[in-house]
Order: C-alpha cells, then sequence, then structure tokens
C-alpha cells in the first residue's frame, strides 16, 4: 500500500508567529540585542536547518555569541510555550478529509518534539486523520535526525507501505528524500509546499488544492 506523509511546521501548521519568534526571542536573550525576524528566517531556511534548536544556535553564532545546546532548549522551549497558540492551520480537517477519502494511509514526519506535537493536533483536531505520528522523540540520535533519511525510512516501514509520497517545505525535507533514494530501495517521492525555499526543478505546490493534485498524480506514477 502506497502512503502519503507529511512534514508539519510550514506545511500543515504556520508557524511564522509561534517557532520563527520562539528562535528570535531565545537568540536575543543570550546576545542582549534585537534581531530582525527576516534574518531569523534568512538563517533558517538559507541554511537548511531542521531544528529550530540547533537555528537559535545557529542565530547566536551568527551575531557573535556563544550558547550551550541545553541552554537554548530551555529558554526557546519557555518562549514557544507562550507562542503556540499563534499558530493556525495551512491544510484544515477538510483538505485532510478528502485525501483520506482517496483510500490511502497517512502519516507525519515531524522534528517537533511529542508533547508540542500532541498539543498542536489535539488543539485542532487532526489525530484522527493519521495512522502514524513520528516525532523528535521517536529518534533520539542527532545523528539519524532529517535531512538523514532514517525517519523516513522508518516511517515507512511502520506503516508497512510499499512506497511513498513525503510533502516538505524545505532543503532538509528534500535532501531527506532524495538521501532515502540513494540508500533504500521503496520508492518514495518528494512535493514542495509553499514559498519558504525554492528548489530547482522540484515538483512544488503554492495551494492546497494544488497540493491534492500533486499527490494524486505522484502517486499514480509511484
Amino acid at each position: 500500500m502506497k502512503g502519503m506523509l507529511f512534514d508539519v511546521d510550514g506545511v500543515i501548521v504556520d508557524v511564522k508567529n509561534s517557532y520563527h519568534y520562539a528562535i528570535k526571542r531565545t537568540a536575543e536573550e543570550f546576545l542582549g540585542i534585537e534581531i530582525p525576524i527576516e534574518e531569523v528566517r534568512r538563517i533558517k531556511f538559507s541554511r537548511g536547518i531542521n531544528n529550530d534548536w540547533l537555528v537559535t544556535l545557529e542565530v547566536i553564532k551568527e551575531y557573535g555569541g556563544k550558547a550551550e545546546l541545553h541552554q537554548v532548549v530551555e529558554k526557546f522551549n519557555q518562549a514557544y510555550r507562550l507562542l503556540r497558540d499563534k499558530e493556525e492551520l495551512i491544510l484544515d480537517r477538510g483538505f485532510f478529509k478528502k485525501i483520506k477519502a482517496l483510500g490511502y494511509p497517512l502519516g507525519i514526519i515531524t522534528g517537533r518534539p511529542r508533547e508540542d506535537i500532541e498539543y498542536t493536533f489535539e488543539r485542532f483536531g487532526l489525530f484522527e486523520y493519521f495512522d502514524f505520528i513520528l516525532d523528535d522523540d521517536y529518534i533520539p540520535d542527532p545523528e539519524l535526525k532529517k535531512p538523514h533519511p532514517f525517519a523516513l525510512h522508518l516511517c515507512i516501514e511502520s506503516m508497512n507501505l510499499s512506497g511513498c509520497v513525503y510533502v516538505g517545505d524545505s532543503k532538509a525535507d528534500w535532501e531527506m528524500v532524495m538521501y532515502y533514494k540513494k540508500m533504500y530501495e521503496k520508492p518514495a517521492e518528494y512535493i514542495h509546499f509553499g514559498k519558504n525555499v525554492n528548489i530547482d526543478g522540484v515538483k512544488t505546490a503554492h495551494t492546497p488544492k494544488e497540493l491534492i493534485l500533486a499527490l494524486q498524480e505522484a502517486l499514480m506514477h509511484l
């Protein structure tokens, strides 16, 4: 059985006012200066860093500061908890109801910690649409996180899929699928969603309607 797999941040959930500002506020606390949100986003997307704790470290480093990861994690999580109710859906329940009706299993691969994904999916009523959710807690080894393809492999095998289409919005998402295709045998295709990053030569959808059509086409040829 083929399946459809999704990233969360920037694909299902708009995090421009939550995670992005948590990076900004955390970095500013360590640096003691104000950082434009546009600079935070430039560093995150241009460098293809998937984990926002690591993005925060990169921002701090960019501005000449220093911090330990455990310090960043603590401050970042505090900031995010204050911002998470600002999140909104990009792909809503109606979208997932439509694609669920196509008869394919649906899965999630996300760098969010389990507590964060559970809060968000409970808040928006999304759990019922997904057969498997692979969050950051599944992969404690930092060497195996995106863009390493292990998460994609683990999700495919856990769902007993013959192949999949993965929807992401970042360079790390695309790289994960490309690395997977080099290391594993089951077919996998990538669809880029949104405008955060432009990746030349990659199938891209900009709206939910375009995404449904792209998913159907990709699954047909998988």
